[in-house]
């Protein structure tokens, strides 16, 4: 790849390596050079730029970054296409996130110009997370580093093992008299550690802090084929040889390890008996805050084989006493990320060879009021997705407020720009408005409605205005359901990921039809214009 001056009647198909801006109107980095985009640079008498010529053996930025995640590809996520070098990984379904480090830290050193970024190690994901991005720095990659990665089997790198409902029970114990106070919040945090990975506390006894009456109870737990036994006691466990890993040995089990490099949750005893592990919880186990418990429950659920080793590998990272609290993030009122997502890509097939995006209504341009609702409702970020007759739409999109991207596969239908789409939106984006760009009646009231009725937590996580009980556009779609767009094809939307998930659906009643009328034909037009 030759990187340098560039004479501008040489730079057909060239890279644009820095942003231009000229009179209004601005040309991004990374822009390929088209030939209405030279013919712009001269007629402004702009006679050199800095930019990237690409050379036979080198692979655009995009095209190397979707060869390469795909190479990642397993059920366990799902994969954005490219958008300025950058392809991200999403969770395809909830769990424990298990990462081949060695894998990625090869990954790395294979060139500068080609990075991997993960989540940590034996994170918690929610579908549609986000938890990797592969970067090409530079505008290409070599060939011959695109083959290196191919022998790294990074098909194995990803493993989200689901957190599969499982009956717990919790042993509590005292001296002399219960702490009926303390035994509650013991009950209350237990059980929303345990919501939080999919499974529930089915059974709660307490006894005096012996070793027979905890084996006693131990023994009552495994007959009632629970899944897992927790027992936290009046007093911590401060020696292998104290009251309750006593009782465990009694009950004919094994200790793990006791003690473990985390804290708070230094004082955590893991054993099993038979295939049922039994959990001595620290006093931190009543406490809201993330500790060593979380860590090795988390573990459990996912049905995850725990050794020695895996408990004395969790040093590093395992100071954990400067970390918010779990429970009061989960509290706090969320200021939701909503992006919308424009689709102006189709061919207006039905208009016969007329561009509709570009048939003015009230002085402006189809494409200039949708976008104009956006930008004017509560939505925080607005994607364009263009594709045919694309250069003649950039001409009215100058607006640095919004992100236009170019669907070279719009041939292939609705999905693929839908996709394009996704692919752009910001890491932080909780959920995207789908806003068809030949529906011009669309106000920025209406996006207003879908996000203020969107609460994930509510399962209220797709929001669909209604008319006469007929389901309408836009369409707020949370981002726990994006791996699934990632995975349509052909000429259609999301209606079937609706269909199949009618229980996070919230309707909208409108008044008037406008949300269910595009204008796809000359009748169409006509009548829009004549009501």
């Amino acid at each position: 790849m030759y990187f340098g001056d560039i004479k501008v009647k040489d730079s057909l198909n060239c890279i644009l390596a820095h942003t231009i801006k000229i009179n209004n109107k601005t040309i991004k980095k990374g822009t390929v050079i088209s030939k209405n985009v030279q013919n712009y640079f001269i007629e402004n008498k702009i006679k050199t730029i800095v930019g990237a010529k690409l050379d036979k053996n080198d692979i655009h930025e995009d095209e190397a970054a979707n060869k390469i995640a795909n190479l990642f590809k397993n059920t366990s996520i799902a994969i954005e296409k490219a958008y300025t070098g950058r392809a991200n990984i999403l969770a395809s379904r909830s769990g424990l996130l298990i990462i081949n480090k060695d894998i990625i830290n090869k990954f790395n050193m294979i060139h500068d110009d080609v990075t991997i970024a993960t989540l940590n190690n034996n994170s918690t994901v929610k579908k549609g997370e986000m938890i990797a991005t592969i970067k090409i720095i530079s505008f290409s990659v070599k060939s011959f580093f695109i083959i290196k990665i191919q022998k790294l089997l990074c098909n194995k790198v990803f493993n989200i093992k689901p957190y599969n409902h499982k009956k717990c029970a919790l042993i509590l114990t005292h001296y002399k008299k219960e702490n009926l106070k303390l035994n509650s919040i013991s009950i209350q945090r237990i059980e929303d550690r345990l919501s939080n990975l999919n499974s529930s506390l089915n059974h709660v006894s307490t006894c005096e802090h012996e070793a027979t009456n905890i084996s006693k109870l131990i023994n009552n737990s495994l007959k009632k084929k629970l899944d897992l036994i927790m027992i936290l006691g009046s007093s911590a466990i401060v020696d292998i040889r104290d009251k309750i890993p006593e009782a465990i040995l009694l009950s004919k089990g094994k200790i793990i390890k006791f003690g473990m490099p985390v804290d708070p949750g230094n004082l955590l005893l893991i054993g099993k008996i038979n295939q049922t592990y039994i959990i001595g919880l620290p006093g931190c186990a009543r406490s809201s805050s993330l500790n060593g418990f979380d860590w090795v429950l988390e573990k459990i659920i996912s049905e995850t084989h725990i050794k020695k080793q895996d408990i004395s590998n969790m040093g590093v990272g395992g100071l954990l006493k400067t970390l918010s609290l779990r429970a009061k993030v989960k509290h706090e009122p969320k200021n939701y990320n909503i992006s919308s997502i424009i689709l102006a890509a189709g061919q207006s097939n039905r208009m016969q060879n007329i561009n509709k995006l570009l048939i003015k209504i009230k002085n402006k341009s189809m494409i200039q009021k949708i976008i104009e609702s956006s930008l004017e409702s509560m939505i925080n970020n607005t994607v364009v997705v263009l594709g045919h007759d694309s250069e003649n739409l950039l001409k009215l999109l100058n607006n640095k407020n919004i992100t236009t991207i170019i669907n070279k596969e719009y041939k292939n239908g609705q999905s693929s720009s839908l996709q394009a789409g996704i692919s752009a939106l910001p890491e932080d984006c909780d959920a995207a408005i789908i806003l068809l760009a030949d529906m011009p009646d669309i106000t920025p009231s209406i996006i207003n409605q879908l996000i203020v009725n969107y609460n994930p937590s509510e399962n209220k996580s797709i929001i669909i205005p209604t008319y006469k009980n007929k389901r309408g556009n836009p369409v707020l779609i949370d981002r726990e359901f994006f791996p699934d767009i990632l995975l349509i094809n052909g000429d259609k939307g999301a209606k079937d990921i609706i269909k199949a998930n009618k229980k996070y659906i919230k309707e909208i009643p409108q008044k008037e039809s406008f949300v269910l009328k595009d204008i796809d034909t000359k009748e169409d037009l006509a009548n829009y214009k004549n009501k």
